[in-house]
């Protein structure tokens, strides 16, 4: 891939959490202010940014939406790739004018599919609906009672309804109440969390060896002794290391022999990994943006003066308030964990606290985090984070 597009992938579930599509998120690593470099035209970086996720199957075979603005719709040269699994969403500030809505009609004609993005009940935009497969609709900056009035009308245009920006599960929750087919946001990452809810005696024991794994000091054999008391999760351990993500000449028989071919800080993390997931009733979906995090921290962190282990260990925690839906820090005072870590998951403002917020702004391409680092330090862990996803989705067909 081209080092002027900086790449991520969001995700969009149905009803049930289960994944729908992604929106490919893309902008140019080119810094606005260096000057004599054009900055790639919007089709450009299209181009670059679909072929890499098409060819390298980063979309994992689901339809893929992707930002358009009027210098793209109105190119001559439209768009090179096929159509089909690509649905195009018109940003908000491209008014439907006779020239723009000519070439939706005619791209539709094609075969290409439109989204409207960022919809607030515009009447002006009524003129796309015609020609849509999806309406966006922006919950977070829309009026609730309005938009229950403007609803019946949209379900007649026969386009899925999506929810867009949904930013917990009481959100999440109101939006299938309201009969929105679709959902994109954090919502997953922000449960709703009961004050004063106790750690159950399952989790707690989760919590327990994640402590203990979490030891600088543990050795080979007392590793291999606190998973082997679990025997579900000693199957399950040596059924994921058996399996073609690993292309073991022999298979692997013990929890000791796999620390041996494996390394110990690999069997550490998929005891943790899949412990999470045994006491968890959190959407699969949940696991696979903590797995890309935790990936996209140890990626970047080698070379560098941070601890892979470490890095990914504050990723997958990163995630524990939504798998546990009890509050971080009741979690953390029954985690032995080195203070740091705690603090970075806490409050954000340590060395590890800032790498956290920079891969969490690597998710979104927020420009807000990724423009706090230089361009060399965002364009090596955007090249991360790519990696990572390619891991996380091969790691998720292997784990129930």
């Amino acid at each position: 891939m081209s080092k002027s597009v900086l790449l991520a992938r969001q995700p969009i579930f149905d009803g049930k959490c289960y994944l729908y599509a992604h929106e490919l998120l893309y902008r140019s690593d080119i810094p606005a202010s260096r000057r004599g470099v054009s900055k790639p035209s919007t089709r450009e970086l299209l181009v670059n940014a679909c072929t890499t996720l098409l060819s390298s199957n980063m979309n994992l075979g689901l339809p893929m939406f992707v930002n358009v603005d009027e210098e793209f719709l109105l190119a001559d040269d439209f768009f090179p790739i096929a159509p089909q699994n690509v649905t195009f969403e018109i940003l908000e500030d491209v008014e439907p004018t006779e020239q723009v809505l000519t070439r939706v009609r005619d791209f539709k004609r094609q075969g290409f599919k439109f989204a409207l993005d960022d919809y607030i009940l515009e009447q002006s935009k009524e003129a796309y609906f015609k020609y849509l497969s999806v309406i966006k609709i922006d919950v977070l900056n829309v009026d609730f009672k309005s938009l229950d009035k403007a609803l019946p009308a949209l379900k007649q245009t026969g386009c899925l309804l999506l929810a867009e920006k949904v930013e917990d599960q009481h959100m999440f929750t109101q939006c299938i109440e309201m009969g929105f087919d679709l959902f994109q946001g954090y919502f997953l990452e922000r449960p709703s969390i009961v004050k004063g809810k106790k750690i159950g005696a399952n989790q707690y024991a989760v919590l327990h060896l994640l402590s203990e794994l979490s030891r600088d000091d543990i050795e080979v054999e007392e590793v291999a002794e606190l998973i082997s008391r679990d025997v579900g999760l000693v199957l399950k351990i040596l059924g994921l290391i058996n399996c073609p993500l690993y292309q073991l000449v022999r298979e692997v028989t013990s929890v000791k022999d796999a620390v041996i071919i494996l390394g110990l800080a690999t069997v550490k993390q998929w005891a943790i990994i899949l412990s999470l997931v045994s006491v968890s009733a959190a959407p699969a979906e949940l696991f696979r943006s903590i797995l890309i995090r935790a990936k996209t921290l140890s990626l970047y962190s080698r070379g560098r003066p941070f601890e892979p282990s470490s890095c990914f260990l504050l990723g997958l925690l990163s995630g524990i308030e939504a798998i546990f839906e009890i509050e971080m820090k009741l979690i953390l005072e029954h985690l032995k964990l080195d203070e740091n870590i705690k603090i970075a998951l806490l409050f954000k403002n340590n060395e590890l606290g800032e790498l956290l917020t920079f891969s969490i702004g690597m998710e979104r391409l927020d420009n807000e985090v990724l423009d706090n680092f230089s361009q060399n330090e965002v364009t090596a862990l955007n090249r991360c984070y790519q990696e990572a996803l390619k891991w996380a989705d091969e790691v998720m067909n292997y784990i129930d």
